[in-house]
């Protein structure tokens, strides 16, 4: 009787905790679904994005982006072999499709040059020292500049000078030209946005308040070394804290996309949705890696070559947006075409 009675009351306890196990598990799924759900950058607001030359289709993405959508930087304008200043003419084409749209247009200003030959030399640092060595030699290249931002009804200037490492002449000389360039942008209406890489020497230099200043929180992983995340927690709030000593207005970017890397030791870049074009491809299944909520995934080609990809897609992007709006800073998105968000 007594076994009989327990019984009885296990059955009842549990059917009274299954509404209960039910909605919780429901919770679960509920809040799944909605982390799914929403909009990409739904909670940011004062967005910064690039597009590129290379690849201009973005329309879909700035219009799910929308309002959040502050600034868009048009990468970029490059150098010919004479050292002058040349926009690329899909460039000029797409500003002028869309120079009325609703956000602040920056022209990107970058180190690379185009030789008599045709090919480029990319971040070309003896470039910068021809254009950056005097007060004269800066003084015309930032007349270029602004000529150039003037003449296409830019809103500000952008610049993206890469690759001057430890050379603290360059450096001096290259905080020299911003401190110019940003005098004489302001006279003109003009705003200045200076991108800087992680590996910037912060604690040797002294740069002044005046631009906005925008630090890569990317390329933790690359063609350089092994396979891995674009970048985690972990590394944005190292690279947050590594320019804490800059003053004035500053931004941190995420980048979009990712990696892949074959076994001959080839790597090249995929954007997400190229990503998800292999991962049907070869049938591959996807996992998200927990620190940096990145994806990865492997496969193998048709020539039997083994290939390991990491890429990010809103979950991922979104998780890295919010480490640095938890510090109380706007966000720069590199960049925009080939993402599904």
């Amino acid at each position: 009787m007594r076994k009989r009675l327990f019984f009885i009351g296990l059955v009842v306890l549990a059917l009274l905790l299954t509404p209960v196990m039910y909605i919780t598990a429901n919770s679960r799924e509920s809040n799944l679904e909605r982390s799914e759900k929403k909009s990409f950058g739904e909670d940011i607001k004062n967005l910064s994005a690039w597009v590129v030359y290379w690849d201009l289709n973005s329309d879909k993405e700035i219009k799910a982006l929308d309002k959040r959508l502050k600034n868009i930087s048009y990468f970029a304008a490059n150098f010919d072999s004479n050292n002058k200043l040349a926009m690329p003419e899909d460039l000029t084409n797409y500003y002028n499709k869309t120079k009325n749209d609703k956000y602040n247009k920056y022209i990107t200003i970058v180190n690379d040059k185009v030789k008599i030959d045709g090919s480029y030399s990319l971040k070309d640092t003896s470039l910068l020292k021809a254009l950056l060595d005097t007060p004269d030699s800066r003084s015309s290249h930032i007349e270029g500049i602004i000529n150039l931002a003037v003449k296409h009804g830019f809103d500000g200037i952008e610049i993206d000078y890469e690759q001057i490492k430890k050379d603290m002449g360059l450096w001096n000389n290259y905080i020299s030209f911003i401190n110019e360039l940003y005098e004489k942008a302001q006279n003109r209406g003009l705003k200045v946005r200076v991108v800087l890489e992680p590996n910037t020497p912060f604690d040797k230099l002294t740069f002044t308040e005046g631009p906005t200043y925008v630090l890569m929180c990317y390329n933790l992983h690359g063609g350089f070394n092994e396979p891995g995340e674009k970048a985690n927690a972990e590394f944005i709030e190292n690279s947050i804290e590594s320019m804490s000593k800059v003053p004035g207005k500053k931004e941190f970017a995420i980048a979009t996309g990712g990696f892949n890397w074959a076994a001959n030791g080839k790597t090249t870049s995929v954007t997400e949705a190229q990503a998800v074009s292999l991962l049907k491809q070869y049938k591959a299944t996807a996992q998200r890696h927990k620190e940096s909520q990145s994806l990865f995934f492997t496969y193998t080609d048709e020539n039997n070559m083994k290939h390991e990809v990491w890429y990010g897609d809103k979950v991922t992007l979104d998780s890295w947006m919010k480490v640095i709006t938890e510090k109380g800073y706007d966000v720069s998105i590199w960049r925009l075409g080939g993402n599904l968000f």
